[in-house]
């Protein structure tokens, strides 16, 4: 198998399922080293708890991204109201009073 870094959790799937078929299909031939149905089923079971943990983080990944959309959005609204509202307490206060408002400016 190759390196992780090289290798797609598919690719891992589809190599791990090849495995376990292998196992299953060719029992007699693998039994000498040891590798019976038990090893197959907890290939295969692995590969249950892959899938499902795979199928969550896309789903979370999906929400993330709807998430940071809502937020991006929020913000731009938050800077768009705040940049008014700044105009117009400068038009209605003196420089000196903007300090009250957060306002630094010097013009």
């Amino acid at each position: 198998m190759a390196s992780k870094a090289n290798t797609s959790l598919s690719s891992e799937i589809t190599t791990a399922r090849l495995l376990a078929e292998g196992i299953k299909n060719r029992a007699d031939s693998v039994a000498k080293v040891g590798l019976t149905a038990d090893k197959a089923a907890e290939i295969e079971a692995l590969l249950s708890k892959l899938t499902t943990l795979d199928n969550q983080q896309e789903e979370l990944k999906a929400q993330l991204k709807e998430k940071t959309a809502e937020l991006d959005s929020v913000q731009k609204t938050l800077r768009s109201t705040v940049a008014e509202t700044r105009k117009l307490v400068k038009i209605a206060v003196d420089k000196a009073g903007w300090v009250a408002f957060g306002i630094s400016d010097k013009q």
